[in-house]
């Protein structure tokens, strides 16, 4: 009998038992293009068609693409942080909140930071994971602020960032107004108070930046002086986010 023939048959009764012998190499094939599909889009800014397939990307994927959403995509993010590490004052995010701001991309970014912390822990201590962490969690707390401006601030216009002006209403808003919440899972009703989503961010940050794998560089020490110790988000040092720090982050850095 021929050796051909043989195969054949083996074939048969592979499949007769119900058993793909390429399954194994079709879902790699699957899963590559997939990831190769997801990449493509992000390169090319089509950030809206990642989030509607949460599934097909990856948690690193899909903040970046939450991040892009929102107007700071990860390069950009980096080089505005790279250009406050030159700065004289480390803790200044106004570099950042320079860049157009799209508040609907709120309710992803919180999505995206749960996928993050669903990975992470499966891959405790992944350094790609923990910066991305800590770039999506920024990206949502200015996004937060940025949210509470509009429509409570006189002409606050975050299309085009936030300025020192805008920055000081803002931070005189919250102090009159602590308990302002915003919407966090995209209905279109606020739900979920500024200080927890900050007090959030600023956690997760801290957890994760040690892991980043960023050692003593200057962009290190720009992401901890943003976020731990006096004059950061949490304003006073005290390690707990409170509405105080943020009204007086927002006077006294952002507004100056």
């Amino acid at each position: 009998m021929k050796k051909g023939f043989l195969i054949l048959v083996a074939l048969f009764i592979a499949a007769g038992c119900g058993t793909n012998m390429f399954e194994g190499m079709e879902d790699k094939n699957t899963t590559e293009a997939t990831a190769s599909e997801v990449i493509m889009k992000l390169d090319s800014g089509n950030y809206d068609w990642v989030l509607a397939n949460p599934d097909k990307a990856n948690a690193t994927d899909y903040a970046a693409a939450a991040m892009g959403a929102a107007g700071l995509n990860p390069t950009e993010l980096v080089n505005a942080l790279n250009d406050i590490a030159v700065s004289v004052t480390q803790n200044d995010l106004g570099a950042v909140t320079s860049i157009s701001i799209d508040t609907s991309a709120l309710d992803k970014l919180q999505t995206a930071k749960e996928k993050l912390t669903e990975e992470l822990l499966a891959n405790p201590g992944d350094p790609d994971l923990s910066f991305q962490m800590v770039l999506t969690s920024i990206t949502s707390t200015i996004t937060a602020i940025a949210k509470v401006g509009e429509g409570n601030v006189t002409n606050f216009d975050p299309s085009n960032g936030i300025d020192t002006t805008e920055a000081t209403l803002l931070g005189n808003y919250i102090a009159a107004n602590p308990g302002k919440q915003v919407d966090t899972d995209g209905d279109d009703s606020p739900d979920t108070s500024l200080l927890t989503v900050i007090a959030e961010d600023v956690g997760n940050a801290v957890v994760a930046l040690p892991d980043a794998n960023l050692g003593a560089s200057d962009l290190n020490q720009v992401l901890t002086d943003v976020t731990q110790g006096q004059g950061s988000l949490d304003y006073d040092g005290d390690g707990t986010v409170e509405n105080t720090d943020i009204s007086d982050y927002l006077n006294n850095v952002l507004g100056q």
